[in-house]
């Protein structure tokens, strides 16, 4: 019986993985309505937004039970690359792991890109990433912006672990967010999660953003 669940629970898997491959255009899920106290949760793994644009793959939302999908292998377009992305979300949690990253026109690589959500408090973290051949931190601080020159395409800005607080209240962090100056601007933004309670009627104040670390990072060759 164990052996007979586990080819079950591998072909969902690659069920899950087809079909996401397979929409033309995969529109963010509307948020499930708390389920309790006001908090909901939302994640995904990543999103391309420029000449071509990838809608947040895979991606998921819940305000109550835990939700989780997962997808295989990303491979719409030639800028970005990716295995394994897996995605869940709660009323008060959520978490995006993407595996075995690579945008060839940046230099960049990682073997796991992740972000998680915990009652409003985002954090982030990275395995074996680099860019242009440097060693990126494991757990960057929050809004960590490194400018990056790459010989053939310009002057690049890798964001790391940048967190925001949304119009509705709860709290967003993106792992990884990369503008390229390609020939037309384009953002690359892997490993979301949001989390924390929605503001009951109104917005609430935003709350004061983490003050933002600079990196200089000139890249020849």
């Amino acid at each position: 019986m164990r052996v007979s669940f586990r080819r079950i629970a591998t072909a969902g898997l690659l069920a899950t993985g087809l079909a996401a491959a397979l929409a033309p255009a995969l529109a963010p899920p509307a948020l499930a309505e708390p389920g309790s106290g006001g908090a909901a949760g939302s994640a995904y793994g990543l999103t391309l937004s420029g000449p071509l644009d990838i809608a947040p793959i895979p991606a998921v939302s819940s305000g109550s039970e835990q939700v989780e999908k997962a997808l295989l292998r990303e491979k719409s377009t030639k800028l970005v690359r990716a295995e394994v992305l897996d995605v869940k979300a709660a009323a008060s949690r959520a978490r995006s792991k993407v595996a075995r990253l690579s945008v060839p026109s940046a230099d960049l690589l990682a073997s796991a890109v992740a972000a998680k959500c915990d009652d409003g408090r985002g954090s982030a973290h990275l395995l074996n990433a680099r860019i242009a051949g440097r060693e990126i931190d494991a757990s960057p601080a929050p809004n960590t912006r490194i400018p990056v020159k790459i010989e053939g395409v310009g002057d690049a800005t890798l964001t790391l672990n940048k967190q925001r607080r949304m119009p509705d209240g709860r709290t967003n962090v993106t792992a990884m967010e990369l503008t390229l100056p390609l020939t037309e601007p384009t953002t690359l933004r892997v490993a979301s999660a949001t989390c924390g309670k929605k503001a009951p009627g109104k917005k609430r104040p935003a709350a004061p953003a983490p003050t933002p670390v600079k990196r200089d990072l000139p890249v020849t060759g």
